[in-house]
């Protein structure tokens, strides 16, 4: 029997281009799906791919959303052989920029331009050459109109499956209502009922309406989002598809993130005595004092208020804490400021860096002792995965799949893999991040826990199968 040939599409895909978790997903995703279907992976072509890895023409095309807006664009192939059945779907207008989203945290002004011609030319490619393509599997909001693309431009030209995965619903694509215009769609689709989103345009709408089937990234977090806590003003939606809908926790791929085989950390490891080395050489990196006598608490991540990083703040200014503390990422202004005043205040015990480096984030997952996510919401995160196969301890909140992945220690610490708070809370955040201070003064506990929490397997061998079994179910519900 021929394996089923399966689209995916994404505007992210490790180490291809990456702006965050999805591109560790979708990387790791097409790799493994292999053992069950031809997997082709549809992405943007960016000007940062292009020039890094060689590539072959495959083919030109036109989509032609409507007697107003037609458009062309040009299929390549990447020609590297770590990268088979990638293709680069290439409109100079629109990607060859700098940034993937837009400048500085904020969008570009065209993006509903830019991602529904993406969205339409993944269709448009495989109608042309890869008429067999029995599924497609969309991520997040910039290729969420490719389910209904497939139902109206082209219904009689693509048969097939639909799987829309949301990997966060904070980011939903909304924008002005003069841009429905541009999507090439009638009159009805802007509807409440369709993609209207109080007086504005909701592309996310369209994947949730109109794919065959639906998942986020863990259980507890396809449960959160059917409520208003967390639902983001689709929880009403979302509800009518809750039998469609699934959490399926990402996996982790540990030919990447394995201190026993990481190049880009000081020592590769297995025990705790190399995970000592890698301290050191992070704190020198760091600026901070070469001290083994007190724990090391690493953040790696967005710089805004969903990760928390105001509970960080404000628990480490109410607090006299010993400790040091190592920060990587970017985000808001607002955020960067208050970490980037933290690091003035006190800087022998915290260090921040505005950015993103990869080779220093493996850095800071090797060296750190503890590992922080107070995220308000995480539909699954993946630096707690990754924080423990680095023997690592998170500090996370409960909630979504931090929720799922990281049990709670008793109060021996016999039993559990981090320090676990309920509400988002600075005071709950401090009291965790003293229970960790007094794990580690006590040797023998604090290596029993780096021993279990190492232990920890989140391979994608499990979710790998469950993505199969979804796409199962969504091709019996075409």
């Amino acid at each position: 029997m021929e394996k089923m040939e399966v689209a995916l599409v994404s505007c992210e895909r490790y180490p291809l281009i990456k702006v965050g978790g999805l591109a560790d997903v979708v990387g790791a995703l097409h790799a493994k799906l292999k053992k069950y279907c031809v997997p082709r992976l549809f992405l943007p072509g960016f000007s940062a791919v292009l020039k890094k890895y060689r590539h072959q023409p495959y083919g030109q095309f036109d989509v032609e959303f409507s007697s107003k807006r037609k458009e062309k664009g040009v299929l390549l192939k990447l020609a590297d052989t770590q990268f088979p059945e990638t293709y680069l779907i290439c409109n100079e207008g629109y990607f060859a920029r700098d940034e993937v989203y837009g400048p500085g945290g904020k969008d570009y002004p065209d993006n509903p331009e830019r991602f529904s011609f993406f969205s339409m030319a993944a269709l448009e490619c495989c109608a042309r050459f890869f008429q067999d393509t029995e599924l497609f599997h969309c991520h997040d909001w910039q290729t969420a109109l490719l389910p209904l693309y497939l139902k109206t431009h082209y219904a009689g030209r693509i048969s097939a499956s639909t799987v829309f995965t949301i990997h966060n619903l904070g980011y939903q694509g909304i924008f002005s209502a003069e841009k429905f215009g541009i999507l090439g769609l009638g009159q009805e689709y802007f509807r409440m009922d369709q993609l209207e989103f109080y007086g504005k345009v909701n592309v996310m709408k369209a994947g949730i309406i109109h794919s065959s089937v639906l998942n986020t990234v863990s259980p507890t977090y396809a449960r959160e989002i059917l409520t208003p806590e967390y639902g983001c003003g689709l929880d009403g939606l979302l509800a009518t598809r809750k039998d469609d809908l699934s959490g399926i926790i990402n996996g982790i791929d540990y030919t990447v993130w394995n201190p026993a085989f990481d190049g880009l950390i000081a020592k590769k490891y297995r025990l705790l005595p190399g995970k000592r080395l890698n301290k050191r050489a992070l704190q020198k990196k760091a600026g901070l004092p070469e001290r083994d006598d007190i724990p090391l608490f690493g953040f790696v991540g967005r710089l805004v208020q969903q990760k928390g990083v105001d509970l960080i703040v404000e628990a480490v200014r109410q607090s006299e804490f010993q400790f040091q503390m190592v920060v990587l990422g970017t985000g808001d202004t607002e955020y960067e400021g208050k970490m980037k005043e933290l690091a003035a205040k006190m800087p022998y015990c915290v260090s921040v860096m505005i950015g993103y480096d990869e080779a220093y984030a493996h850095q800071i997952y090797a060296g750190s002792d503890f590992f922080l996510m107070p995220s308000r919401y995480e539909p699954c995160g993946l630096g707690q995965l990754i924080a423990m196969k680095y023997g690592t301890i998170p500090v996370v909140r409960k909630t979504g799949g931090l929720a799922d992945t990281v049990e709670p220690f008793d109060s021996e610490y016999k039993d559990g893999c981090g320090f676990v708070f309920e509400d988002p809370d600075p005071g709950q955040l401090a009291s965790c991040i003293q229970r960790a201070i007094g794990l580690y003064a006590d040797s023998n506990a604090m290596c029993m826990a780096f021993n279990r929490v190492r232990k920890c397997n989140f391979s994608w061998s499990s979710s790998v199968g469950e993505y199969w079994a979804l796409y199962e179910k969504a091709r019996k519900k075409k």
